[in-house]
């Protein structure tokens, strides 16, 4: 256990083990750091040379993104103290408590590779039904594109159609209160758009691939302009992960080149968005002028390190470490179990209890209930909401065994082109889940993604169930 650590301000030090060595806070900060990368070293290690882990198995993602939302928020504190654009305006307050929260992060990598590795989820994977072959993949992307555009349409009428709701820009979730369970018509849209790769996995006919890319072109396209970044990215990592395992591997250097480009463009996309344009002309004549007003900040290319969302959520677990059990009391579980009632619109259910998102504005930045007005709750947070320190290692092993039935029920399924949609959209939201809250991985993924899949595998099978139970042997992967 860390010795207590105090107030920089003067600056303190602290004596351990009578040794006469002296560390001041940001000593402390710099020993987690070091300590949290040389665990992520040893964990990379172990899965990649005795896992055998590829570079897009679910471990190997899920760790990268790990790193992605750890560690940026205690480098910037360990360099400067500034504040600047989202990162915490209480940092002076969380310092002490950052290496707590760095240590613990990286204490519970074991536990995740447990887990992942564990015979239960082996078991868990071999049990699990795999989908039918549907010989009518394209009668799902039709009917599945038509209730998507029919909710899209719902949701537009109030804004005077389409063209008007995409032109909102940015400022489109800011509008769409009341109406947010329409919107889920876009990302249906894109699942919809996936059973045209589908079929193409099956025929190989090149018609069935630039359908494709034509749909999720628009798609991307009506996304840019309403500046839906995480969307477009959850998008393009899905295509990503189906290509690589349904169509044509891809080798390790074209996507380094992808993940870079993905990042860099993102970052540019994130600086150069607005909200309420005109027309489409008016889009690209303010985002242009945009990027000619920052061309000269070499930040553009990589704020989200530094000052944007990858140092937003991890601030929420050193707040709980501070908080829980002062200022705050433990949940003991109450978080995860009321979960599934997220799942319910708000529209129908006005007296719904506010996201862990929006509770922590709620509770630490003075807002009042606002279901539109949050701030990521980084994914371990709430593990130590509820059980202290012992969630953080429970947390990890859960989303080990989570992570480790999704890896064997690709690996056990012989690449089906369902097995391979359901994993890579499954697989591909582990950026989203990690920062967020339980509710955000068990509602999000199943109702944004999961359940248009089912429901275009089930059109495709001829309205059958599109699942079969087969006793598969256990297949060991390490």
């Amino acid at each position: 256990m860390l010795p207590p650590l105090t107030c920089r301000s003067p600056v303190t030090r602290v004596w351990i083990d009578k040794m006469g060595l002296w560390l001041t806070n940001d000593d402390w900060l710099l020993l987690s750091i070091v300590f949290f990368i040389f665990a992520m070293a040893c964990t990379l290690y172990r899965v990649l040379n005795f896992g055998k882990a590829q570079l897009l198995d679910p471990i190997v993602i899920f760790l990268f993104f790990y790193c992605l939302f750890v560690l940026p928020l205690p480098i910037r504190a360990y360099i400067t103290k500034e504040i600047a654009g989202d990162v915490t305006e209480h940092l002076a307050e969380l310092l002490l408590y950052i290496p707590w929260a760095v240590f613990l992060s990286a204490i519970g990598l074991p536990f995740f590779v447990w887990g992942y590795y564990s015979n239960f989820a082996r078991r868990f994977a071999q049990r699990l039904p795999v989908p039918r072959t549907g010989r009518h993949a394209g009668r799902a992307f039709v009917i599945l594109a038509a209730l998507s555009l029919f909710l899209i349409f719902q949701a537009a009428r109030a804004f005077g159609g389409l063209s008007r709701l995409v032109l909102l820009g940015y400022g489109v979730e800011g509008k769409m209160i009341g109406k947010g369970y329409l919107a889920i018509g876009f990302t249906w849209l894109f699942v919809a758009s996936t059973f045209l790769l589908y079929r193409y996995v099956k025929d190989r006919k090149k018609s069935s691939l630039v359908a494709f890319w034509v749909v999720f072109g628009l798609i991307v396209a009506m996304l840019t302009v309403m500046g839906r970044r995480g969307d477009i990215a959850y998008m393009l990592l899905t295509v990503t992960i189906f290509w690589h395992h349904g169509v044509r591997p891809l080798n390790i250097k074209l996507l380094t080149v992808l993940a870079l480009v993905f990042f860099v463009g993102l970052n540019l996309f994130g600086q150069l968005r607005e909200s309420g344009y005109s027309s489409l002309a008016d889009f690209w004549t303010r985002t242009t002028a945009n990027y000619s007003e920052t061309s000269d900040s070499s930040a553009r290319w990589y704020y989200t390190l530094s000052t944007g969302e990858f140092v937003v959520p991890f601030e929420t677990l050193p707040q709980m470490i501070k908080s829980v059990g002062t200022d705050v009391s433990p949940e003991f579980g109450w978080t995860f179990l009321r979960a599934p009632v997220f799942a319910i619109p708000s529209v129908l259910y006005p007296n719904r209890p506010v996201a862990l998102s929006n509770w922590y504005m709620n509770e630490f930045y003075g807002f009042d209930s606002n279901l539109y007005v949050g701030r990521q709750f980084f994914f371990l947070s709430e593990g130590y909401l509820n059980f202290g320190p012992l969630g953080i290692p429970i947390l990890m092993y859960f989303w080990g065994l989570f992570a480790g039935v999704v890896w064997r029920f690709r690996a056990r399924s012989e690449n089906h082109p369902g097995v391979i949609l359901i994993y890579s959209l499954t697989v591909a939201f582990f950026f989203v889940a990690i920062a967020g809250d339980f509710s955000t991985l068990l509602v999000g993924l199943t109702a944004q993604y999961l359940a248009a899949a089912l429901i275009g595998l089930w059109i495709s099978c001829g309205f059958r169930s599109p699942f079969v139970f087969r006793n598969v042997r256990a297949i060991n992967l390490v």
